[in-house]
């Protein structure tokens, strides 16, 4: 499926979730209450693929969990600091992942459309930090990772205000984040 199309059905979610669900963000609710709305309204645009919200398996890894490996020097750098790295001699650190949404076929790694990572503006930056590092890991093959998603969308959600708004403000193909 071409980004464009991805794009215009999380658009059409977004909008729908901004719409019928106005309380969760004027209230601001949970991230985990958002984003289960928001999948629930990604599931009838994506039709034959399923949409779950912090799926954490992968029938491809022995351990059955969603992993991602990831350089330490890497991240050690993205974070700047603010993550407790034991163990200075392994280079790579393998990280449990639940990611806010999937859209994927289950049971079948070559069809793992996108990951979505949303968070609220008042989250953290070093929240918003690992969760760009997660999106670059699952959309690549960087590090060993097998989990192959094709595209990576962060939204960030505008909680809390009068104005209510949601936006994709990165996106990532094949692990790198496209500038448009």
């Amino acid at each position: 499926m071409e980004k464009t199309i991805i794009l215009e059905k999380i658009h059409i979610a977004l909008d729908t979730l901004i719409s019928n669900d106005r309380y969760l963000l004027l209230n601001d609710l949970s991230e985990r209450c958002i984003t289960h709305k928001l999948a629930e309204h990604l599931q009838p645009l994506f039709l034959g693929y399923n949409v779950d919200c912090e799926y954490n398996k992968n029938i491809n890894n022995a351990k059955n969990e969603k992993r991602i490996s990831i350089l330490r020097e890497e991240l050690t750098e993205k974070m700047k600091g603010h993550l407790k790295i034991n163990n200075n001699s392994v280079p790579f650190i393998e990280k449990s992942v639940f990611p806010d949404i999937i859209i994927h076929k289950r049971g079948d790694c070559n069809e793992n459309l996108c990951i979505i990572e949303a968070k609220k503006e008042s989250s953290s930056d070093i929240l918003n930090q690992y969760d760009e590092i997660k999106l670059e890991a699952y959309a690549s093959n960087k590090y060993g990772n097998e989990l192959k998603y094709h595209f990576g969308f962060f939204i960030e959600f505008k909680t809390g205000h009068l104005e209510q708004k949601a936006e994709i403000i990165k996106t990532f193909i094949n692990g790198v984040e496209e500038n448009d």
